[in-house]
């Protein structure tokens, strides 16, 4: 009896560990589209920033992105189609230093989906070469009442000038 006593302890521990680190998955991932695309020098292409919540609901998302201030610059930012209606900080942009920053919330119940527009950041293509775009600092908080960032990636593009 003292055996199965045991077993059953362990495999109770064990389902209760698995329980615990499977709820707190992190889940959410932010992404530009197009992932790819080719301009030629002088012209403009629109970048949308975008967040997948892989099923949870959110209620804030920020972030920067970071550009190659020498092959491109940002011509403006737009929330018109934004998720978002809050912004805790407006979105911003510098080409001097080669970034652009939001900051952005939804009121309860948050947003739930797999292409929710964050932005559209519109950029010039200054010289011939090859642009990443990336994400660095950044955070999907799920509407759970403690802001838990479930951020689990990021995807920017590369734009071929």
């Amino acid at each position: 009896m003292n055996l199965l006593s045991n077993i059953l302890r362990r495999l109770t521990l064990l389902l209760g560990i698995f329980f615990a680190f499977s709820g707190s998955a992190e889940a959410a991932t932010l992404f530009t589209r197009p992932s790819q695309a080719s301009v030629s020098v002088g012209n403009i292409i629109n970048v949308q920033v975008l967040v997948n919540t892989g099923g949870k609901a959110i209620n804030n998302a920020e972030g920067t992105i970071q550009f190659p201030k020498d092959f491109l610059e940002v011509i403006s930012l737009d929330t018109k189609s934004s998720i978002f209606s809050l912004w805790v900080e407006e979105p911003g942009f510098s080409n001097g230093i080669g970034q652009a920053t939001f900051n952005g919330g939804a009121p309860n119940p948050g947003f739930t989906g797999s292409n929710g527009s964050v932005l559209s950041i519109t950029f010039r293509a200054k010289k011939a070469g090859t642009a990443s775009i990336l994400f660095v600092n950044s955070a999907v908080r799920e509407n759970d009442g403690l802001g838990t960032d479930i951020l689990s990636g990021s995807a920017g593009s590369e734009i071929i000038i």
